[in-house]
């Protein structure tokens, strides 16, 4: 009788306690390995099968509000959300993994608005960064920064270059498809990429935004910012759509899009005789969205 009232007081004493209110990130969300110290305001945005990440489902992102875990991309990044499955796009954020769905996409420019679904605690996300107040000239000095999923090769030379960006062990720690052989190894890399503004009214035709008269349109409304970056990225910069690109002020002026098909460096040019040349192929142009085509769905967010 003893041992039962026993039993029975100790359940009112800690079986009726109040839970209490559990915000600790790791609770509410997957996590995946990376420095504690690494804080940004970019994600990494990917497409999953079966738990792996899917070659060529990869772009990056940038919070715009925090409170409501809502990033800018690209919407032909956006446009293989769900490809594989509800829940198959993932954020990849600040050492959490979240789900993803999108919000809203804007009409003629490569913008999409997207956020992060469930629980999830924003009180340790950065503040976004302000965008441009002013509009962006040639000759203007960015930064471009993003995640990219780089082969060994490109780390290395980049490394002998003097060029050393934070490797995030996503694919060995977290995928766990590290591997030992160099020669197909790959990692996620955050890398930052000085640039100059050359041009400020480009048209590019931007690929995987379907076909018609919609595209048709896009093509001919949308001006895209051309830079250089100051280093050659060595490889394309496909996996990089998305992400941010900031003046020296640290405003943001654009979103990061699209690089050339085909690119080679002029005083490697050797003109042969049949009228063709060879010359050394370099990544070094790129094409950005201007900030401004984002306002629309910033305006709407806020009114959500």
């Amino acid at each position: 009788m003893r041992k039962t009232f026993l039993a029975i007081l100790l359940f009112f004493i800690f079986g009726c306690e109040s839970p209490k209110e559990n915000t600790g990130a790791k609770a509410l969300h997957k996590t995946y390995p990376c420095p504690q110290s690494f804080k940004t305001d970019v994600a990494w945005i990917v497409l999953e099968w079966n738990g792996k990440p899917e070659y060529g489902g990869y772009g990056s992102g940038f919070i715009i509000n925090k409170e409501k875990g809502a990033f800018f991309t690209n919407k032909h990044v956006s446009d293989t959300f769900d490809a594989l499955g509800r829940g198959s796009h993932k954020i990849l954020f600040n050492c959490g993994i979240y789900d993803a769905e999108i919000v809203k996409t804007a009409l003629f420019a490569d913008v999409a608005l997207v956020r992060i679904t469930g629980l999830f605690d924003s009180s340790g996300f950065p503040d976004p960064a302000p965008f441009a107040g002013e509009k962006t000239k040639v000759g203007d000095k960015i930064v471009v920064e993003g995640f990219h999923v780089h082969p060994y090769w490109v780390r290395k030379a980049d490394e002998d270059a003097g060029y050393k960006f934070s490797v995030i062990p996503i694919f060995r720690d977290y995928y766990n498809l590290g591997t030992k052989n160099l020669d197909k190894e790959q990692e996620v890399v955050f890398e930052t990429l000085e640039a100059v503004v050359v041009a400020v009214d480009e048209k590019i035709k931007v690929e995987g935004q379907g076909s018609g008269i919609m595209q048709s349109l896009r093509e001919n409304m949308n001006l895209y910012i051309k830079i250089k970056t100051t280093k050659d990225h060595k490889f394309p910069f496909s996996g990089l759509s998305g992400t941010v690109v900031r003046n020296e002020k640290g405003e943001t002026i654009g979103i990061f899009t699209a690089g050339p098909q085909l690119e080679y460096d002029p005083e490697t040019k050797e003109d042969l005789p049949d009228g063709s040349f060879l010359a050394e192929r370099v990544f070094k142009t790129a094409f950005l969205t201007p900030i401004e085509s984002a306002e629309n769905l910033r305006l709407y967010l806020n009114e959500r």
